[in-house]
C-alpha cells in the first residue's frame, strides 16, 4: 500500500531504483501547467522594426491622401484658381487629409499590435482607462498647459510660427481645435506612448525611455514650430510630464486625457484671446 504521508509530486533521484535498498532525499517538484508561447514573452512584444513600420505606413499614407486632397480642392470651382502652397496650409485640406489617413494607421497598429501578443489591443499596450479619475486627468493636461504657457512668456518665442497659416478664419480654427481634441492626440500617443515608450524602457531603462520618448514627440512637431529651440523646448517639457504620467499610472488612457487637456487649454486660450476666432490676425501675426 502507499504511504499516506508520501508527496505525490516528490520525484525519484537518479540512480535510486526499486529495490536496491538506498533511497536519496526527496525533492518536491513543481508542475506548471503549460502556457501558450505568446505569453511567455517579455513587454512588449513588438520590435523596433515594427515601430518603424508604423512609422513608414504613417508617412505614406498622409502624403498619399494629402496628394489627393490637394487635387480634390483645386478640382472644385471655389479653389481652381488657388495656388498649391497656399491649398497646402489650408485646414480644411490638411484636415481632411489626416483625418482620411489616421483610421488606417490606427487600423494597422491594431492589426500589428494583435498578431504579435494575440491579446486585446487595448490590454496588449497597457491602455487601462483610469475610471473616475478620469476627469482628473483631462485637469492636469489644462494646468501643464496654462504652466507651459505662462513659463514660454520668460522664452523668446517667435511671432509667428508656421502652424499660425492654418489659422486663416474662424471656421479652420474650430476645424483645427476638433481634430487636435480628438483624433491627433489619440494617434500620438498610442504611437509615443503605447508603442514606442515601453520598446525604449526595456532597452534603456525608466530614465532614458522618457528621454527619448519626449525628444522624439517634440521632433515631431518641429516642422510646425519652425524648429525654434524654445517652442521645440516647451513640447519636449510637455513630452516629459505625458511619459512620466504613462510611466507612473501604467496606463496610456491617462497620458491621452492629459494630451486632450493640455490642447483644449491652448485652443480654448487662444478663443479667449482672438475674440471668439474672429481676430486671429491679433495672435497670429
Amino acid at each position: 500500500m502507499p504511504d499516506p504521508n508520501e508527496n505525490p509530486l516528490a520525484a525519484e533521484a537518479p540512480g535510486d531504483l526499486p529495490g536496491s535498498g538506498t533511497t536519496a532525499p526527496l525533492q518536491p517538484a513543481v508542475i506548471l501547467p503549460a502556457q501558450p508561447s505568446f505569453l511567455a514573452r517579455s513587454f512588449p512584444a513588438w520590435s523596433a522594426w515594427d515601430v518603424l513600420a508604423v512609422l513608414a505606413i504613417t508617412a505614406v499614407v498622409v502624403f498619399g491622401f494629402s496628394l489627393a486632397a490637394l487635387f480634390i480642392a483645386r478640382a472644385t470651382p471655389g479653389y481652381r484658381h488657388t495656388p498649391i502652397t497656399e491649398l497646402a496650409t489650408n485646414a480644411f485640406v490638411v484636415v481632411g487629409a489626416q483625418a482620411a489617413a489616421y483610421p488606417i494607421v490606427l487600423l494597422f497598429m491594431f492589426v500589428l499590435v494583435r498578431s504579435r501578443t494575440h491579446e486585446r489591443f487595448g490590454k496588449a499596450i497597457h491602455w487601462n482607462w483610469p475610471g473616475v479619475s478620469a476627469p482628473g486627468f483631462f485637469a492636469m493636461g489644462t494646468i501643464v498647459a496654462i504652466a507651459i504657457d505662462g513659463l514660454s512668456r520668460f522664452l523668446p518665442i517667435p511671432k509667428s510660427l508656421p502652424m499660425d497659416k492654418y489659422f486663416h478664419d474662424a471656421a479652420s480654427a474650430y476645424l483645427m481645435a476638433a481634430f487636435g481634441v480628438t483624433l491627433a492626440p489619440l494617434l500620438e500617443e498610442l504611437f509615443f506612448r503605447g508603442l514606442l515608450y515601453p520598446l525604449l524602457r526595456r532597452a534603456f531603462g525608466l530614465t532614458m525611455a522618457v528621454i527619448v520618448t519626449a525628444a522624439s514627440f517634440a521632433a515631431i512637431h518641429g516642422t510646425q514650430l519652425g524648429y525654434a529651440w524654445a517652442p521645440v523646448l516647451s513640447i519636449f517639457v510637455v513630452g516629459v510630464v505625458f511619459t512620466v504620467a504613462r510611466a507612473r499610472t501604467n496606463s496610456v488612457a491617462a497620458s491621452f486625457l492629459m494630451h486632450c487637456g493640455y490642447n483644449f487649454s491652448l485652443f480654448a486660450l487662444l478663443w479667449l484671446a482672438s475674440d471668439h476666432y474672429r481676430h486671429l490676425e491679433k495672435v497670429t501675426n
